[in-house]
C-alpha cells in the first residue's frame, strides 16, 4: 500500500465528477466506474466516509491499509441513475459536493471548463434518498464560481448561503466544503474554517495523518478514464503514475 517514508500508510480520496459515456474531461463512463468500484470490492479494500478520515487525523491514528474514501463534485443527477446503485450494493459510501443554487438545474455556470456538456443537476428529493441511505453531502458553494476572484463578502455568502440551503433542505448542515476549481487562499480557508469540518482541494496526493484538513488533497479520477491504471493501487506503479501527473500539471501552471 502506499506509505510515506515514516512508513505511515496514506490513502487516496478518490474524485469523480459525471458518470457518463461523453468522454469529457470531467466524465467517467459507468462501464470504468463499475469497473473499478469492483476492483475495489475484488481486493477487500476498505471504502470509508470523510468523517472517519477526519477522526483519523484529528486523533493521529494510522490509517488503516487498503483504505480509500470516495467523492463526486458538482452533484450530477447521473450519480443517483448510476453510481448511486452500484455502491449500495456494494455497501460504499461516498460524498456529494453540491452547488446548491443549481440543484434540479444543468452545470451551466459562469466559469464552466471549455467542452463540458451539459448535464442535469441533482434534484432535492434525490439527495434526501440518498442522505437517508449512507451517502453523505457536502458543499460546493451556490453557484461555483471561483472564490479567489471575489470579494470577501461575496465569497462568504457563496459558502455560507451553501451550507444554509442544505440546513434547510436536509435538516442538517453539512460538515465538509470542497473549494470550487481547487482555487482556495488563506482568506478563503479562514472563511471556511470558521463553517465546516474540513475542506477539499484539487491538489493530487495522497492523504496523511500530517494533512492539512481544510486543504485535504484528492486523486481526480479522469487519470483513469480512459486506461486500466487504477488496478496499479496500492503499489509503486499507481504513486508513480500519479507523480508523472503531478509533474505534468506543474508544466502546465508555468
Amino acid at each position: 500500500m502506499h506509505a510515506n517514508s515514516e512508513g505511515k500508510y496514506r490513502i487516496p480520496i478518490l474524485t469523480y465528477h459525471s458518470i457518463d459515456t461523453s468522454g469529457s474531461i470531467i466524465s467517467t463512463s459507468p462501464e470504468k466506474f463499475l469497473q473499478q468500484m469492483q476492483f475495489l470490492s475484488h481486493y477487500s479494500y476498505n471504502v470509508i466516509s470523510l468523517s472517519k478520515i477526519i477522526s483519523f487525523i484529528n486523533e493521529k491514528q494510522p490509517f488503516p491499509k487498503k483504505t480509500v474514501a470516495i467523492t463526486f463534485d458538482d452533484g450530477f443527477n447521473n450519480i443517483f441513475e448510476i453510481a448511486y446503485p452500484i455502491l449500495r450494493k456494494l455497501g460504499y459510501t461516498a460524498t456529494i459536493f453540491l452547488v446548491t443554487g443549481y440543484c434540479g438545474k444543468k452545470n451551466n455556470w459562469s466559469g464552466q471548463l471549455r467542452g463540458v456538456p451539459e448535464f442535469d443537476l441533482l434534484e432535492w428529493d434525490k439527495v434526501i434518498e440518498m442522505a437517508n441511505n449512507g451517502i453523505e453531502f457536502g458543499s460546493h458553494t451556490m453557484s461555483h464560481p471561483d472564490l479567489t476572484e471575489l470579494t470577501l463578502a461575496q465569497a462568504r455568502e457563496e459558502i455560507v448561503g451553501a451550507k444554509r440551503s442544505q440546513k434547510e433542505r436536509l435538516g442538517k448542515e453539512p460538515l465538509f466544503f470542497a473549494y470550487p476549481y481547487g482555487r482556495e487562499s488563506n482568506k478563503i480557508r479562514e472563511i471556511v474554517r470558521d463553517e465546516f469540518k474540513c475542506a477539499l482541494s484539487t491538489v493530487l496526493e495522497f492523504v496523511n495523518t500530517d494533512s492539512n484538513i481544510y486543504s485535504l488533497p484528492r486523486i481526480d479520477m479522469c487519470y483513469f478514464s480512459r486506461n486500466n491504471f487504477f488496478t496499479w493501487l496500492g503499489t509503486s506503479k499507481f504513486s508513480g503514475y500519479i507523480n508523472i501527473r503531478k509533474f505534468l500539471r506543474s508544466l502546465r501552471s508555468i
